[in-house]
């Protein structure tokens, strides 16, 4: 089968030659019969005729005459469009299409009752999409228009998923959605939650989850964790059969995802729960199965069979499904972790013990440090506990009981929260800022140069703001969660980046986050924070890497392995032999 897809955001008719009608070669013997600009047809393809005068204007691509050689693709100066070969399906395979030239699903999930089902897959690939679906919030169109029952019916008879969409309108179905912006309204939290809910669940859910003490606040005065920890209760209130959780670990540390993880893993027991989530050791340790979604970001997305947790993240690392007989990444995401000595490379600086207290009544204290050439420190800890803060004043943004730091050292900052109103368009800042090729290879930021810096999303802004960091000549680089708003490639991608580039440059980075396989995958050694969030902050020594992810995992109870096929990190099911034995032997980390 062959896929027209056209990026209406991209497509600009006004502002160019009409390049991919002008170089068809179809068009060159038959005008109007394959691509039409200012026509749109209500079906999955243009047929010549049916069309209807459009009021975007954007350009139509019929697929039924397209010869697929993508001369549009390249001739597009605003690469909107995307011509893709799918031999293995059919147009009688699509589930569900969104328009003409629109993003396409082929195949769906199918939830297991009493089972927690994880959804693994890039970015933009169709699993919020699935999600949508199998909620009821969004009706599967099988690439048509619309689709009525009967045509639903007979496309999925014989397979079990049918039997759920007919289950489906008898039972209670709760929805965590992806967004929280739509939640953070200018209403009492409890005022929210007392629409979903008793009181007293109110109170018992909080207590599990944390978040007792912002019952009393307004929603849109709620940090992002505190935002998701509401969400995830209010769609955990009342006994629904079918619970849908997508991205729910988003803005939480460490800690905190582990929890809503038991937490999750409690309220599925007997019931239904589908998770969407891009920390793999999360996902690893919440989930019973998974589905692999692949194909191609924003054009087209195909979902594997059901495969166990350990089994489905492998085979997405080694990036190819056996079962399937399908090669979905060209290079497996190998975990070859190598870590530099302390005191491998020459010390350019210290910082000294200092502390910093704010209006607010928070305090944090830190232990002085050597900043060594040629390595990562990787910083963890509790949510509010200080570790934007102690960046921060290694910065020397801020005063600390010894004024501003002064290291006498080149410091590239990427800040924690990206946000930007700036109209310079991509392209231009990186001819200014002299991003390299390599980078913007590395950071797939040749998509983003046609864009405004104010109109990229989450994922391509922090994307972006590593680069044009990492870019810049320092001694020392601090990047405060890079991982945030990213799916599993693109983790894998920057945190590899990173080490790469501070092993070839001999340089120094701290990286703050809480994916701890990114922060295992490139960190040399590890600053723990403690205290309690909001309140005091206590940043630890630097430490040897497995002596600090030891230190974290024995405060939240668990233990971590390496996994034998892929080398990621695992984190043991509590209460496993291999728990029980490695917290006897008092080895809280084995890489």
């Amino acid at each position: 089968m062959k896929l027209a897809i056209v990026h209406k955001e991209k497509c600009k008719p006004t502002l160019c030659g009409r390049e991919c009608k002008k170089y068809c070669p179809v068009e060159k013997k038959e005008p109007d019969s394959c691509v039409v600009i200012g026509l749109v047809d209500a079906g999955p393809s243009v047929k010549k005729g049916t069309g209807v005068l459009s009021s975007s204007g954007k350009c139509v691509i019929d697929e039924n005459t397209c010869v697929g050689c993508a001369i549009c693709v390249k001739r597009c100066p605003f690469e909107a469009i995307d011509i893709v070969n799918l031999p293995s399906v059919s147009e009688k395979d699509i589930v569900h299409r969104y328009g003409a030239n629109g993003f396409a699903l082929y195949g769906l999930p199918v939830p297991k009752e009493g089972s927690v089902l994880g959804l693994l897959g890039r970015n933009g690939i169709g699993k919020s999409t699935a999600v949508k679906i199998l909620a009821g919030t969004e009706k599967l169109n099988l690439g048509k228009t619309e689709a009525s029952d009967e045509d639903i019916k007979e496309f999925f008879k014989g397979n079990e998923i049918l039997r759920y969409f007919e289950g489906l309108s008898g039972k209670k179905v709760s929805y965590k959605p992806q967004n929280l912006s739509v939640l953070s309204l200018d209403v009492g939290v409890m005022d929210l939650l007392l629409q979903r809910g008793g009181e007293a669940d109110i109170k018992r859910l909080a207590e599990v989850l944390g978040v007792s003490q912002v019952l009393g606040n307004r929603m849109n005065k709620l940090s992002g964790g505190e935002l998701q920890r509401v969400a995830i209760l209010a769609a955990s209130l009342g006994e629904s059969d079918i619970y849908f959780f997508d991205e729910p670990l988003a803005f939480l540390d460490i800690g905190e995802r582990l929890r809503v993880s038991d937490f999750l893993k409690e309220i599925s027991k007997n019931k239904t729960l589908i998770v969407v989530e891009h920390d793999l050791l999360i996902l690893d340790y919440l989930t019973d199965y998974v589905n692999v979604f692949f194909g191609g970001q924003g054009a087209f997305g195909l979902v594997s069979g059901v495969k166990s947790s350990k089994v489905g993240v492998n085979a997405y690392l080694d990036g190819f499904l056996k079962e399937e007989n399908m090669r979905i990444r060209d290079k497996a995401l190998k975990f070859d972790f190598t870590r530099n000595a302390m005191m491998s490379g020459h010390k350019i600086a210290t910082w000294p013990d200092f502390s910093l207290k704010f209006d607010t009544g928070f305090e944090l204290d830190v232990k002085g440090g050597v900043i060594h050439e040629n390595h990562v420190i990787g910083i963890l800890g509790k949510n509010g506990t200080g570790k934007t803060t102690f960046v921060k004043a290694l910065a020397g943004e801020l005063e600390t009981s010894l004024g501003k730091l002064d290291l006498k050292l080149d410091i590239s900052y990427k800040k924690q929260y990206l946000f930007s109103e700036d109209e310079t368009m991509v392209r231009d800042i990186c001819f200014k800022e002299k991003i390299s090729k390599r980078l913007k290879s590395t950071f797939n930021l040749g998509v983003l140069e046609g864009k405004k810096l104010k109109n990229l999303s989450g994922g391509e802004l922090q994307r972006f703001e590593v680069a044009r960091c990492l870019a810049r000549d320092a001694d020392v680089y601090l990047i405060d969660e890079p991982s945030a708003y990213l799916d599993v490639e693109e983790r894998i991608s920057v945190a590899k980046a990173i080490k790469d580039i501070m092993v070839e440059r001999g340089k120094t980075a701290f990286v703050v986050d809480h994916d701890l396989l990114v922060i295992s995958y490139l960190a040399d050694s590890i600053i723990n924070f403690g205290g309690v969030g909001g309140v005091r902050g206590e940043a630890g020594k630097v430490v040897l890497f497995e002596e600090g992810v030891s230190e974290l995992l024995r405060s939240l109870d668990v233990t971590l392995r390496k996994d034998k096929e892929s080398g990621r990190p695992r984190i043991n099911k509590r209460g496993s032999v291999l728990d029980r034995e490695q917290k006897e032997t008092g080895k809280w980390a084995v890489f």
